[in-house]
């Protein structure tokens, strides 16, 4: 069964959010430049704009199988966690977990410059070399990642460690 059609609109009340927005110090005027960024197939990102900053928003979609605040709210715990770290990632601005304000969690981060993978390279990215730099920055950012001590960051008991192989070869 397909979920019902929404209007995007419908998505996200951007007069709430910027009430949100100036409650919590996130600037004040009108929400500008909208872009729905597409290609998840799990949570909704919208990129906007409000006094010269740009921020994206992440929230999860209005049908969800699975507690979408608590899934935004695991997420902006690790953009927590990874800042001042080498790890790249995109810097969170600030998390809002009253589902009164957008129906559910969710987060502000700051945009990064890029593509969506899922929808194809752009040209300038189907060079041999440079898709071979890609690789290598994957495994680059998956090795500092490694280096991060989870439980200094504040992460302990974020996730079941034991098993995790089998556990994922169930899904599989």
């Amino acid at each position: 069964m397909n979920a019902p059609t929404v209007a995007r609109d419908e998505l996200v009340d951007f007069a709430r959010l910027a009430r949100w927005m100036d409650l919590s110090g996130l600037g004040h005027g009108p929400i500008e430049n909208v872009e729905w960024i597409g290609g998840g197939t799990q949570n909704l990102i919208v990129r906007y704009e409000r006094n010269a900053r740009a921020f994206v928003l992440r929230r999860p979609p209005l049908q969800s199988l699975s507690d979408g605040s608590k899934a935004m709210l695991r997420e902006s715990r690790i953009l927590r966690a990874l800042a001042g770290t080498p790890v790249p990632h995109p810097p969170l601005i600030l998390e809002c977990a009253d589902r009164e304000v957008l129906g559910e969690a969710f987060y502000l981060m700051e945009p990064v410059v890029g593509f969506n993978a899922t929808r194809g390279l752009p040209d300038s990215y189907l060079a041999h070399e440079t898709q071979r730099s890609m690789a290598f920055a994957v495994v680059d950012a998956i090795a500092k990642l490694s280096r991060v001590d989870y439980i200094a960051r504040g992460l302990e008991g974020f996730g079941k460690l034991d098993n995790y192989l089998e556990r994922q070869t169930t899904r599989w």
